[in-house]
């Protein structure tokens, strides 16, 4: 058991590790495109890209939730979320974003003690069009891997299946919605396997000068299940602004879990920090 956990560990780090040279590479780039191009993004431009998953923008969050008021004792759990989103062109008519998510997580135990670790890392690739019409689309495979350092933070299962989002952006709107499921490839046998969807529908209302206000719902529908739907619906507020030349989004974000099978937790609140990397004009 020790053993797995390490080489969990492990895996997560490299995660990481692989990502970080991506990011650092694409970061490089947009920087030499920049120094050469028109005046930067304005803040209202940037707030916009942050609203759409696949938009051409690298961009680093950070992004801190604490679930509260679970079970009858009302106990919570956290997690911290670091989440890279890296776009790079593959054709001159197709982009592809690599979006990752990995949490530190503190969660309590049966017996009323708690632990913290790394969870399930989560990574989707997607593939859309560099020049999208009115409707921005993308699709690709999502998988999950069980980087979990200990077996009440994650699944210890290997899991993957299909993702896709699709979104538009008329005036000052934004309204799409973000999908994926997954399935059991593999994992430990005493484990429950994974067979859910994960649905996040989501509008955004640009007021000017970097500052949005939003909606989403972040639910989970495990198939088969007595009780098959989880998850918060969202109030969302987010700011761009500058931390001296470093563009940065800061948010908040607060709500009820709609559905709460198993004495789940009743509210999410969310804080999120996200460093932006726009590309220059053309």
């Amino acid at each position: 058991m020790r053993l797995t956990r390490i080489s969990n560990t492990l895996l997560a780090v490299v995660c990481a590790l692989s990502a970080a040279p991506l990011v650092f590479a694409q970061v490089k780039a947009e920087e030499a495109h920049a120094a050469t191009a028109a005046p930067e993004h304005s803040a209202a431009e940037l707030a916009k890209q942050t609203q759409n998953p696949i938009a051409s923008l690298i961009s680093v969050p950070f992004q801190y939730n604490s679930n509260n008021g679970a079970g009858p004792t009302n106990t919570s759990t956290s997690d911290l979320n670091f989440q890279p989103v890296i776009p790079f062109a593959i054709s001159k008519s197709t982009n592809v974003i690599l979006r990752v998510v990995m949490p530190l997580l503190s969660a309590p135990l049966p017996n009323g003690e708690r632990t913290s670790g790394i969870g399930d890392t989560l990574t989707s690739v997607f593939f859309s069009p560099s020049k999208p019409g009115k409707i921005i689309w993308g699709l690709g495979p999502a998988i999950q891997l069980p980087t979990a350092t200990n077996k009440a933070l994650g699944s210890e299962q290997f899991a993957m299946g299909p993702t896709a989002v699709a979104l538009m952006q008329p005036g000052h709107w934004t309204l799409g919605m973000l999908w994926n499921h997954l399935w059991t490839v593999s994992g430990a046998s005493d484990r429950k396997r994974i067979n859910q969807d994960y649905i996040q529908p989501f509008i955004n209302y640009n007021l000017g000068n970097g500052l949005a206000l939003g909606v989403s719902m972040e639910a989970t529908m495990t198939l088969k299940a007595a009780d098959p739907w989880s998850g918060p619906a969202l109030v969302n507020l987010t700011k761009v602004t500058m931390l001296r030349r470093q563009p940065v989004q800061i948010g908040m974000s607060a709500g009820p879990y709609v559905f709460r099978p198993n004495g789940d937790a009743s509210w999410r609140f969310r804080f999120t920090v996200n460093f932006l990397f726009p590309r220059g004009a053309a």
